[in-house]
């Protein structure tokens, strides 16, 4: 079991790094396949073995379409079903097809074609997997079903061509689905900096403004003193808003814990450095207090926020990534309570037999079921100002804990992300 999980978190994190279109695999998948069947029906070149692999190819498809409608149990499984699907649907069925037929043109340039729709769902790691095992088991039912090539006497040239062709289109993928690693991996090195200069840029600017708030701290007491002695002589002297101006650095100052905040999630959602951070046993309602302390909440935003740590619980993990995650979860469920101007926000924690479980709730614009396949895929965004790193930085850290993070949405009622972790051998405090 223990190496099951290691497999299914090992497919997780190549999906999570290079993406994965369920969606739009599934839609090609179910018009695709019964369209082949047809085509070869009409020619007459079908056989009862395509018949299956055909139907078998559209079965495998049409799930990956509602993949949103999943139950949370089956989507644990996701990505090994993903990955057998295209491993099913793309080498094993082209390879096997294509020797059936003779190794034919039409069936060389359809195996072709899989080859490099291949390179655009898979990085280069999970390519090389998945073409060595589906050129594999592709060969290996053929043979398993008595059948061989048949060559004519003038077809060894063909053979020559379509073996040099197979091979090109092959070094081709590897080559391209490599140099996409590399741009994904650019992309984010490049955010990286942009990221350290932008933060360098504006703690310098925030800095001499936070001295500027210490010292009228210390002025503004002996100015309002002052002021209230000469009213007193010259009652005519225009009002002024004393209450205002005494709490006016205070605000100052949350604003700007708010604006080093966000440059700290900035720096922690691109950098991540999950691998460095030291394990300690933390409590999850000092977690949440701590964070929402330290997070820049309006009057009104505090309002709308209810917790509920009744039930709190020990976990092995980092309180600085922690509270990293709920900021995130925070801004998010801020951002959408405000687009839809409406809603609260829930944190509960539960225990269960099973897992320590933290219930992130908002009931703002919710989500639509569309996006609900991708929200922890890095760069997907569809917020406004949104960067598509930060729920990725959350499930990376939550797995970094040995737990995982999954999201539940109806759009226009609710968004909901579970947190689970596991169970600490220490009991809660």
């Amino acid at each position: 079991m223990l190496l099951l999980d290691k497999f299914l978190n090992f497919l997780d994190k190549r999906t999570a790094d290079f993406g994965a279109q369920y969606k739009g695999f599934g839609i090609f998948g179910a018009i695709n396949y019964p369209l082949c069947y047809f085509i070869l029906y009409y020619i007459g070149s079908q056989t009862n073995e395509c018949f299956i692999i055909c139907v078998t190819a559209t079965a495998l498809s049409l799930p990956l379409i509602f993949v949103h409608s999943w139950p949370d149990k089956a989507k644990k499984y996701l990505n090994l079903y993903w990955f057998f699907t295209i491993l099913y649907c793309l080498p094993f069925l082209g390879t096997y097809m294509l020797l059936k037929n003779n190794i034919s043109n039409e069936w060389l340039m359809n195996e072709i074609l899989g080859i490099f729709l291949l390179i655009f769902l898979a990085d280069w790691l999970v390519f090389v997997l998945l073409l060595a095992l589906g050129m594999t088991f592709g060969y290996l039912a053929f043979l398993s079903l008595g059948q061989e090539i048949i060559i004519s006497s003038q077809q060894p040239s063909n053979i020559m061509f379509a073996l040099y062709t197979y091979i090109y289109a092959i070094g081709l993928g590897l080559i391209f689905s490599r140099n996409k690693q590399t741009l994904y991996q650019d992309k984010l090195q490049i955010m990286k900096i942009q990221a350290g200069a932008m933060a360098h840029e504006l703690r310098t600017p925030l800095g001499s403004i936070s001295l500027i708030v210490q010292i009228l701290k210390m002025q503004i007491p002996a100015l309002i003193n002052g002021y209230k002695q000469a009213k007193k002589i010259n009652p005519e002297l225009e009002d002024i808003d004393q209450d205002y101006i005494e709490k006016a650095p205070t605000e100052i100052e949350t604003t700007i814990r708010g604006a080093f905040s966000i440059i700290d999630i900035l720096l922690m959602n691109v950098k991540g450095v999950l691998d460095e951070v030291p394990k300690e046993a933390c409590s999850i309602r000092t977690c949440i207090q701590n964070a929402l302390a330290a997070y820049p909440l309006t009057s009104a935003e505090k309002q709308v926020i209810y917790i509920d740590t009744s039930d709190d619980f020990i976990f092995q993990g980092n309180e600085l990534f922690m509270r990293h995650v709920l900021f995130n979860l925070l801004k998010n469920a801020l951002y959408y309570i405000k687009a839809a101007n409406k809603g609260e926000i829930y944190i509960r924690a539960e225990k269960t037999p099973d897992a320590n479980i933290l219930h992130f709730k908002d009931t703002g614009k919710g989500m639509a079921s569309s996006m609900m396949p991708y929200v922890f895929e890095r760069f997907y965004s569809k917020t406004q100002h949104g960067t598509g790193i930060g729920l990725a930085f959350c499930k990376s850290v939550i797995e970094s804990f040995g737990g995982k993070i999954s999201c539940e949405s109806v759009e226009g009622e609710h968004t909901t992300f579970i947190l689970e972790f596991p169970k600490s051998l220490r009991m809660a405090v």
